[in-house]
């Protein structure tokens, strides 16, 4: 075990090596996060985090047959792909990371924010 006076001095950095990212990538197309319990201090220290997957249904016959279909089923099955918990500042993190990914993306395409999301 470590104790205080055998660590380090001082901060330094140190490289990640990532693993398994030659697995398949899933698709995600929905997202969850919530504000955990707030601690004793009355503030939440994490934000719970569940990235899932829904395929639409498939549908035929007619409009009329098809409406009465959607009505039918009542609700879409979500495939849960993993489910995080961070700090409000590992959250940060993940913003700006997404963020700074977005901008890439729209710089390297060219691509409009639709207009149904939230732009900058």
């Amino acid at each position: 075990m470590t104790t205080p006076e055998e660590q380090p001095e001082g901060t330094f950095a140190i490289g990640l090596s990532w693993r398994n990212v030659d697995q398949p990538a899933r698709p995600a197309n929905q997202f969850v996060a919530s504000v955990g319990l707030p601690t004793a201090e009355g503030k939440p220290d994490q934000v719970y985090i569940t990235i899932g997957q829904v395929e639409p249904p498939v549908l035929s016959g007619t409009p009329a047959a098809m409406e009465q279909q959607l009505r039918q089923l009542g609700s879409l099955p979500v495939e849960t792909l993993g489910r995080y918990v961070v700090s409000r500042s590992r959250l940060q993190e993940l913003i700006d990371v997404l963020q700074r990914t977005a901008e890439n993306f729209d710089k390297a395409w060219g691509a409009d924010v639709d207009d149904n999301t939230n732009s900058r």
